[in-house]
């Protein structure tokens, strides 16, 4: 894959969609593609966060391990959604452990890429990171509407 397909697909994410077409060429060598195949593991709890993903095509599954009982999970990540940037921004380790319940293609952004994308190019990474903030609001918004929801059952 070159970054003219890389460009392609990152002008569709959400938290870029502010970039222009030039400082799109200035990330795209920062992305990459990663491929998996139904019941890969990307990464389990307790691993080192290292990347930000975004999801292209499929599914996945985010689950907790429980003691000596059947996983937890937690929910599904489909397509058009983040995954991996809350432990990326906390500089933590991972909560859960993602597997793809589906052949799956997501866009990887490494937690070293992010940072240097944010220290080299500032208006860029404003931009970025303003993304990731509206993304996450989004998510608390979604996740409150559904607790709200839940409670008056």
């Amino acid at each position: 894959m070159t970054d003219t397909d890389i460009i392609e697909d990152l002008i569709n994410v959400p938290i870029l969609s502010e970039l222009s077409p030039a400082e799109l060429k200035i990330v795209a060598p920062y992305w990459s593609y990663v491929f998996l195949e139904k019941s890969d593991i990307l990464f389990s709890e307790g691993d080192p966060a290292d990347a930000i993903y975004y999801v292209l095509d499929g599914e996945f599954i985010i689950y907790k391990d429980s003691e000596g009982a059947i996983p937890l999970e937690l929910t599904h990540v489909k397509k058009n959604q983040f995954f991996g940037e809350q432990a990326v921004l906390e500089n933590s380790t991972r909560s859960g452990t993602l597997q793809a319940a589906e052949p799956s293609r997501v866009l990887t952004l490494s937690k070293d890429g992010f940072y240097e994308i944010i220290e080299k190019y500032p208006r860029v990474g404003v931009i970025l990171l303003k993304g990731l903030a509206r993304y996450l609001s989004l998510q608390l918004k979604k996740t409150t509407g559904q607790y709200v929801a839940a409670c008056e059952r």
